[in-house]
């Protein structure tokens, strides 16, 4: 690993100290409507878990969906004082893909404000695209510069660990820019991302059923894959293995 220099910015790993989470509470003009009742469940278990440790930070969507998330989260007893929310519409509820990618350095926050498509087009997401603008306007980030790049990426597309090396699939980024090369990919994260290495698998870098991630130093990771359904074979590690390609 490279040990960034003093002052600099870098993209945090994960595992990093964190001040709040952000969250969309899920509603019927979301993709989960058809099984909206189950899914605010696991969202209330979300949010009981993250409130353990930090603050949640919840986006609802109209001051209706606002009432029915605090009388679900009263229910479960849930403090007030550990969660807030924030009207604000949006069309779906993946922010990691969609929400602010933060820089951190001595004198604050960069964010990084990427252009979002709705994963390569495949659904409405003006709304999505203009959240973090909009977050950054109603004051809701201290001591960060907000920055537009107008370059499609998704925060679940990349993985970083904290010290200055990047991971990435070149097939999910491939998706949004067809027409860069490798290398092209690899310069685009490495600059915007403030990276010192960057590595690009060619399979599954954040898939759901074959991952490539980092690891905290001095911890195993466990990763837990469905027991239906197709499971990684040996021919993509193998291929990631021979395939993938690093810029220093």
């Amino acid at each position: 690993m490279i040990d960034p220099q003093p002052g600099a910015l870098r993209l945090p790993a994960e595992w990093e100290p964190q001040a709040a989470i952000l969250l969309a509470w899920p509603h019927a003009d979301t993709d989960w409507a058809a099984n909206l009742a189950a899914v605010e469940q696991s969202y209330i278990a979300l949010v009981s878990a993250i409130t353990e440790f930090q603050t949640a930070i919840v986006l609802v969507a109209s001051a209706e969906v606002c009432a029915r998330a605090r009388v679900a989260l009263d229910a479960a007893g849930i403090p007030r004082h550990r969660w807030r929310s924030i009207v604000l519409d949006y069309d779906d509820t993946w922010l990691r893909d969609s929400g602010p990618i933060t820089l951190v350095g001595d004198d604050g926050f960069v964010l990084l404000d990427f252009a979002f498509t709705g994963w390569g087009g495949k659904f409405a997401a003006a709304r999505d695209d203009g959240l973090i603008k909009t977050l950054v306007t109603r004051g809701l980030f201290r001591r960060a510069q907000h920055r537009r790049i107008n370059w499609a990426l998704e925060g679940g597309a990349i993985e970083s660990d904290g010290a200055g090396s990047v991971l990435s699939t070149r097939r999910c980024l491939a998706q949004r820019h067809p027409h860069s090369s490798a290398d092209e990919l690899i310069d685009q994260l490495r600059t915007h991302l403030a990276a010192e290495r960057v590595l690009l698998l060619e399979f599954g870098a954040l898939e759901a059923r074959f991952q490539s991630r980092f690891a905290r130093p001095l911890f195993a990771k466990r990763l837990w894959l469905p027991l239906s359904g197709p499971l990684p074979r040996k021919p993509l590690c193998q291929a990631n293995r021979g395939g993938a390609k690093h810029a220093n």
